[in-house]
């Protein structure tokens, strides 16, 4: 008898162990906090102390919250339960928690909520129900939460909203809609949101936008609107973001951008605009943005740019170009970026560099055009290279020709961007191909080969130069033969220019090249006019 009573308290020992109820001492606790996260625990453990303020549930494959959950800690202000296994809030689940003010519903699986779900919350800042399944959600869902600050929707599988699902949030802060399905918004639904300052859109089907969407939005300074399906902006579209400090529209659709869009967006600093199909810009398309800092238009289709396109820009830093088409740039398409400190044109298809192009960017530091189409550069463009920080020239196909000589001449060796001038050509009068530029290339080197014109009508009886009389073009073809033996002799006076004709094409030539400085293939093209 005594064996058998043993037996049956062991066996209810075990009994109370296995199904009783969840013990506080599964989760840790004080007197105001308990965090029972990753527990395994399948519903709200009832022994808690009853004083604690803030309660985590994550991590556990709870399925349903009710409100007898947590009819015994009226004191919560948080609750967290992220990436539990939520699909069920029954109707006043969270109706006795009056002080609630912060409500972590993130990773579950809710598919809808009713419309009185925090209806006496009303003390409510932070929302979370981001990663969730929801499709849609009753229009006065979040009526009486005008102290809410933050909302977080993202990653459900909304498509729409009601136009005032939003009515009466006049605190909110933050609101993210990312990584959904919407295809649309209502022109009204941002109606009211005074404070808002966060805005994401990001990862959405939104193929346009209504005009002046934006226009409450008053205190908005970050708009993310990355990765939708925007082919146009109306010119309109951004009226009323006055405080707007970053705007993300990368990873669109947009083909074109209209003169003055972003007109009214007088504090916007960040400017994302790759990843589109832009093939063209207005002259004045980024009109209005003084305050500027950061331009990224890479990856685009962009041909050409406007001149003036970047004009008023002065307070840009940051520019980025690559991988787009274009094949030249205006002489003074930077003209008035003295703040700029990096810029990036690489992968396009440049053929040339105006000497001056970089002219006035005394600021910049990093500067990248490797992998494009270049075949020389101007000497002018030398001590701009020399004084950047950073200079990425590599993978440009370098004729190594009377072209490249002054450049050349400026080359000690001391700035890194020199040894990445491989040469491509050329292959004749000597193969320099694969030749590095400042090892291997001497400045004799680097000839032009000339080519021979053949009259197209008889000859005349105007005696010729003596036969021992050298041509001028074979005598002058190389930059010291050129200064020592055309220019500092005069040779063309002496031996092929005569005449008063001579006398004012040797006036123009000291005009365009008065001494050894000027660019010599300057020199050179007028010096044969003469010769």
């Amino acid at each position: 008898m005594v064996n058998k009573m043993k037996r049956l308290l062991v066996l209810l020992f075990i009994i109370l162990k296995e199904t009783g109820p969840t013990a506080a001492h599964t989760c840790t606790c004080s007197s105001w906090v308990c965090n029972c996260a990753y527990r395994g625990i399948t519903s709200v453990p009832q022994d808690l102390p009853t004083t604690i303020t803030q309660l985590n549930l994550g991590h556990n494959p709870i399925t349903t919250l009710s409100q007898s959950d947590f009819s015994s800690y009226r004191s919560l202000w948080r609750i967290e339960s992220i990436s539990s296994q939520i699909s069920v809030i029954n109707n006043g689940t969270f109706h006795n928690l009056t002080s609630l003010r912060e409500l972590y519903l993130s990773n579950n699986q809710l598919t809808n909520l009713a419309a009185d779900t925090f209806k006496e919350n009303d003390d409510l800042r932070l929302l979370w129900l981001d990663g969730n399944q929801l499709t849609s959600l009753p229009s006065n869902i979040f009526e009486g939460l005008g102290n809410l600050q933050r909302l977080r929707l993202g990653e459900n599988q909304f498509t729409s909203f009601p136009a005032d699902i939003f009515k009466g949030l006049a605190n909110l802060v933050r609101l993210s809609l990312l990584k959904n399905q919407l295809s649309s918004l209502p022109s009204g639904i941002f109606q009211g949101l005074v404070s808002l300052e966060y805005l994401y859109l990001d990862e959405n089907n939104l193929s346009s936008l209504p005009a002046e969407l934006f226009v409450w939005l008053g205190n908005l300074e970050y708009l993310k609107l990355t990765e939708n399906q925007l082919s146009s902006l109306p010119a309109n579209t951004f009226v009323g973001l006055a405080n707007l400090e970053t705007l993300y529209l990368d990873e669109n659709q947009l083909s074109s951008l209209s003169a003055y869009t972003f007109v009214g967006l007088a504090n916007l600093e960040e400017l994302y605009l790759d990843e589109n199909q832009l093939i063209s810009l207005a002259a004045d398309t980024f009109v209005g943005l003084p305050y500027l800092v950061y331009l990224y238009l890479s990856e685009n289709q962009l041909s050409s740019l406007p001149t003036d396109i970047f004009a008023g820009l002065r307070n840009l830093e940051e520019l980025t170009l690559y991988d787009n088409q274009l094949s030249v740039l205006p002489d003074d398409v930077f003209k008035g970026l003295g703040n700029l400190d990096s810029l990036n044109i690489r992968r396009n298809k440049l053929v040339s560099l105006p000497a001056g192009v970089f002219e006035g960017l005394g600021n910049l530091r990093y500067l990248r055009f490797p992998q494009n189409q270049l075949s020389s550069l101007d000497a002018d463009i030398f001590p701009v290279l020399a004084s950047a920080s950073y200079v990425d020239i590599s993978d440009n196909p370098w004729e190594c020709d009377c072209n490249m000589l002054p450049f050349k001449q400026m080359m000690t060796g001391s700035n890194a961007f020199e040894n990445e001038m491989t040469c491509a050509g050329p292959t004749r009068p000597a193969n320099l191909t694969g030749l590095s530029l400042l090892n291997d290339v001497n400045p004799e080197d680097l000839i032009c080969e000339e080519t021979t014109t053949v009259p197209s009508t008889p000859m005349t009886s105007t005696p010729l130069a003596p036969a021992s009389t050298p041509k001028p073009a074979a005598t002058c073809s190389t930059l010291s033969s050129f200064w020592k033996n055309c220019v500092n002799k005069m040779f063309w006076k002496r031996a092929t220019c005569r005449g008063k004709s001579c006398s004012k094409c040797r006036k123009k030539f000291r005009k365009v090249c008065p001494d050894t400085n000027t660019r010599w293939g300057t020199c050179l093209r007028e010096f044969r006019k003469c010769a």
